[in-house]
């Protein structure tokens, strides 16, 4: 009996001498939501993260395919055929437009951009589900890869586009107003990123705006100019200046006048573009970010 005591004392000593004493101050659950400045704080921390996870998934496009990454630059030049047949040939809105092939080429590739853009943001959380509902990090990186992704994947389109454009010129000229084609380009992935971040939290808790995001996407398209100038609406005051407010619009414009026009873009057209990426962005950042709590449930 006395053995046993002594056996059992030293047991229970060698137990509590191999406990491992574990500082769990640090942790957070998975859907703590901490004030703005620590958000922005940590989300500036995980941009490594935001860099990896986008270059993992660039240039994705086209694998399973014979062609693969190839159809990053044949399937812009094929539709913008298949809209050059139609509207410029068949509808013929071609008239009045200086080089239309090239203003043409500029619109539907830059539309493609926005169009993959906002995509990108719907189903966003829940094709996200298992990161976010197992690790603690700001859910805005999440948006944040997916632009930066659609940024990497939208370089050689544009270079393709604008080589083209150039190319199918009557007379070849390059101006240094071309190097404004980066911010502009930049510029026009951060309004998406804002668009996304509105998109993603819409979609997370209510799936059916899903078929809303198709449809904005059709609105516009047919309201930004891609195939046809403004001017035709000159008829129409009040229409004409709704659709020059468009944001979208703008920024063709605002490429088109730095590539194919040589020419700085009109003082109105860069400041609609400034203003509406700050604003979009901004309001679409705070309005993501106050869902952040509510994202691990979403399936």
């Amino acid at each position: 009996m006395e053995v046993s005591r002594k056996g059992q004392a030293m047991k229970d000593h060698f137990m509590d001498s191999t406990k491992i004493m574990v500082d769990d101050s640090g942790l957070q659950p998975v859907n703590s939501a901490p004030n703005m400045r620590e958000y922005l704080t940590r989300l500036h921390k995980r941009r490594y993260f935001i860099n990896a996870d986008a270059r993992s998934r660039a240039l994705s496009n086209g694998r399973g395919m014979f062609l693969g990454r190839a159809w990053l630059v044949l399937q812009p030049l094929l539709e913008i055929l298949v809209y050059a047949l139609i509207f410029g040939v068949i509808l013929k809105v071609s008239r009045g437009i200086e080089n239309y092939v090239g203003y043409l080429i500029i619109g539907v590739v830059f539309f493609r951009f926005v169009s993959r853009g906002i995509n990108s943001g719907s189903g966003l959380i829940q094709s996200n589900h298992s990161l976010i509902s197992s690790f603690n990090f700001p859910r805005a990186a999440v948006a944040c890869s997916a632009i930066k992704r659609q940024l990497y994947d939208n370089i050689i389109p544009a270079i393709v586009a604008l080589v083209t454009a150039f190319s199918l010129q009557e007379s070849f000229k390059i101006s240094w107003t071309l190097i404004l084609i980066v911010p502009i380009f930049l510029l026009l992935h951060l309004f998406l990123l804002g668009i996304v971040f509105i998109i993603a939290r819409l979609t997370a808790f209510v799936p059916d705006i899903k078929s809303l995001v198709s449809l904005l996407n059709r609105a516009l398209f047919f309201t930004s100019g891609i195939f046809y100038s403004l001017e035709r609406f000159e008829g129409h005051p009040v229409l004409l200046e709704v659709m020059k407010f468009n944001p979208v619009y703008q920024y063709l414009t605002a490429a088109r006048d730095v590539s194919i026009y040589a020419r700085v873009p009109e003082l109105y057209t860069t400041l609609n573009i400034v203003f509406s990426t700050v604003l979009v962005l901004l309001v679409g950042f705070v309005f993501f970010w106050r869902a952040e709590e509510r994202y691990t449930g979403v399936k």
